[in-house]
Parts: C-alpha cells; sequence; structure tokens
C-alpha cells in the first residue's frame, strides 16, 4: 500500500489537483485582472499562503489546466504570456464597447461598415491594454482575425475603406497593422456578384422552419476562410481576388476558380457554389464543405440540418431560397453511388442520371467526392444511421 501511494504521488500531474486550488486563490487575491507570467510567479515567490512551484513549466501546466476550466484565460503570443483572471470583465471592457448597438451610449464606430479595425485605432481606444494581449484575447474568442494589408488591398474592404476616408477628408493609411471583424461588416452584397455564372451548388439547409443559424456561426467561418485565402500561395504570392459583404463571400483564385459561401433563406441555409473551367477538380470545393461542416458541428450541432445539391440546370445567381429549387439530398446521393447505381430515384417516383447531378466528379471513387468536405464515407454513413435512430427513439 505504501510502495503504491508513493507511485501515485511521484506520477507526473498527479498533484496538480492541489496546485490549481492554490493558484486560483493566489490569481483571486491579486487586484489586477490580467498578469504576465512573470507577474504569476512573483506573486507566488512572495506569498507564504500558497505554495505553487517556481518552475515555470510547471507553473504554465497548472494555468493551463485553469484555462481548460474556463476559471482563466492563458493567452500566448510568441514569447509573450498573459493570464486574464476574469475574462467576463475584459469582454466587458473590450467587446462591449466594440461590438455595441448604434442606441447605446458605449457604440463607437471604429469600423465603420467595413469590418476592418487598425490596431493604432484599437490601441488608442484602449490606452491600458497591451496591444497584442487585446488582439490575442479577440483571436482567441474567434472575433477577428489579423490581415496582411497587401491582401486587404485585393478585396472590395480596401475600396470601401478609400471611399470612406475620401468622404470623411483623409487620407489612405499604409503600413498599418489591420484586424478583420466579420461582425463589423455590414455592407450589403455588391451589385458586380449578380453577374456571376456557376457550375455547382450545395447548401446546408435547416430541416425546421424555427431554425437558424446564428450571427456567430457566420462571424467564425468568414474569419476562418478569410484566413486561408489570406495565406500565399506558389512563389510566396498572393493571387487571390476576394469580395466581402454582410452575409457572404466569395473569391476567386489564380487557377480560374470561384467560390462564394453565402447565409441565405432568412439564415435558414449556408449556400456554396463554385464556378470553374473544364478539367478543374473539385478540391476547392471540397475544402469549402469540408469548413462550412467543421464550423457547423462547433458552433451549433444541435440544429438539423440536411444537405443538398443544387441541380445544375438551376444554378442562376442569386439563389435566395435554395429549397424552392430542384435539390438532391447528398445522403441520397451517396447512397445510390455506394450501391453502384447509375440513376437517383426521386421521392415523386422520377429519375436522375447521377452523372448529369454531378457533372465535375468522379463518381468511381467515392471517399473523394467534394460532397463529403473530406469525411470519411463510413463514418458518414455511421453517423446518418445513428441520427436516424435518434430521431426515431425521439
Amino acid at each position: 500500500l505504501s510502495s503504491a501511494c508513493e507511485s501515485i504521488r511521484s506520477t507526473s500531474g498527479r498533484n496538480l489537483n492541489l496546485y490549481c486550488h492554490m493558484m486560483y486563490g493566489l490569481l483571486e487575491e491579486r487586484k489586477e485582472n490580467i498578469l504576465t507570467l512573470s507577474d504569476v510567479m512573483s506573486a507566488g515567490r512572495g506569498n507564504n499562503s500558497y505554495a505553487i512551484p517556481d518552475n515555470e513549466e510547471e507553473v504554465l501546466e497548472i494555468l493551463h489546466l485553469l484555462h481548460s476550466t474556463g476559471l482563466i484565460s492563458v493567452l500566448k503570443n510568441e514569447d509573450k504570456i498573459w493570464v486574464v483572471v476574469n475574462k467576463g470583465i475584459l469582454l466587458t471592457e473590450v467587446d462591449g464597447v466594440l461590438f455595441a448597438p448604434e442606441t447605446f451610449k458605449e457604440h463607437i464606430d471604429i469600423a465603420s461598415n467595413t469590418g476592418i479595425v487598425s490596431v493604432s485605432g484599437l490601441t488608442r481606444l484602449f490606452p491600458k491594454c497591451d496591444p497584442d494581449m487585446l488582439i490575442c484575447f479577440l483571436k482567441s474568442m474567434e472575433l477577428c482575425q489579423e490581415m496582411n494589408p497587401s491582401f486587404i488591398r485585393m478585396t472590395n474592404l480596401h475600396q470601401l475603406a478609400v471611399e470612406e476616408e475620401a468622404e470623411e477628408g483623409g487620407t489612405e493609411r499604409r503600413g498599418e497593422r489591420l484586424l478583420f471583424f466579420p461582425c463589423l461588416l455590414s455592407t450589403d452584397r455588391p451589385d458586380e456578384m449578380t453577374s456571376q455564372v456557376y457550375q455547382f451548388g450545395w447548401c446546408l439547409q435547416c430541416t425546421s422552419k424555427h431554425h437558424f443559424f446564428p450571427p456567430r456561426y457566420f462571424h467564425v467561418l468568414s474569419l476562418r476562410l478569410a484566413f486561408k485565402m489570406a495565406l500565399p500561395q506558389e512563389d510566396d504570392k498572393l493571387n487571390r481576388r476576394c469580395m466581402f459583404w454582410k452575409n457572404g463571400l466569395y473569391w476567386f483564385n489564380g487557377h480560374g476558380v470561384g467560390s462564394l459561401v453565402e447565409i441565405v433563406d432568412e439564415s435558414q441555409c449556408v449556400l456554396v457554389m463554385m464556378s470553374f473551367k473544364e478539367h478543374i477538380t473539385m478540391s476547392v470545393g471540397r475544402d469549402v464543405i469540408g469548413e462550412v461542416m467543421s464550423v457547423y458541428k462547433e458552433s451549433c450541432p444541435s440544429l438539423e440540418v440536411k444537405e443538398l445539391v443544387i441541380d445544375p440546370k438551376e444554378l442562376a445567381y442569386p439563389v435566395n431560397t435554395p429549397r424552392e429549387r430542384t435539390v438532391y439530398s447528398v445522403k441520397d446521393i451517396l447512397s445510390a453511388i455506394d450501391k453502384r447505381e447509375e440513376f437517383l430515384v426521386n421521392a415523386n417516383g422520377t429519375c436522375e442520371e447521377l452523372k448529369r447531378i454531378l457533372p465535375d466528379e468522379s463518381l468511381s471513387d467515392i471517399s473523394n467526392l467534394s460532397l463529403l468536405g473530406g469525411r470519411d464515407i463510413k463514418v458518414y454513413q455511421l453517423l446518418e444511421t445513428l441520427n436516424n435512430v435518434y430521431y426515431y427513439c425521439a
């Protein structure tokens, strides 16, 4: 018994529960809400009431454990580490100002309708906060993303900002660090978008008329897609042209592939449309659908949804209500392909050739279909079976 107890005590991590209590007590005792790692180490050395390790790595491990419980927030930017003792206070002080509605006295029009905020503007607004810490905090909450100014200049957001600067009698600012906040973007769909022609359409549709995709869903999706679009491609060059608006985004790359993601049908549907030249693979479509599904599972998995493919003959844009077009269930399509059937039998008894519905897909390789969004076909089928059992039991 003695040997067993000694083994338990000596096992790495077994003593962290006590340390977590000690650390949290130490942090709560401090008057500051935001501390650096060195602040925490100094506080521990000068306090006999709380026993915490002297080793920075062990202290950081304890802080990360507290972070995982949601009690505190640990932020890291390169070699800098901050501890936010009460993120609710920071949320009130920062988010309560940044995102206050126009009718609130706290409202500040820092991004106008472009969603672009300069780091210098953010620093002026919150002079008591370390700008790097503030950016880390906002990024950890998936509220913004720092964007390369070169990328911003290749979007409609840059033109909007230039026009607004001109109206206000200012000059365009260069060399600024810029942050993109999708929730602060209020511009409507650009007129030129209505002239786009697409070859493929897919959507994620709420099955209940009482269900809606929350604004937060599209904000997070926009951030993740914008971040990927802003990454350099071949030869470290940016070659994507992008358009952003309050409920959608579109980008066109140097390989002739255009991609659109838009929240439509009164926020009940996520629409994905693709345009491409002949012989271009649907790998981009697979990545986009994969991102749409990934954010859905993370942010609103309780929404009951169905995946649909829009008939190629009914892709005229804009598609404001996809459910009013001829659509086909992805579940039924995959089932037919898995059974090596050439036709899809509709609920009304009519048949449609699968190759006509998916003319640009290789139906012989079901695991590589863009419809799966990178998901494993066996996992997809298992989840569908479990969902059917759940709905039947309910």
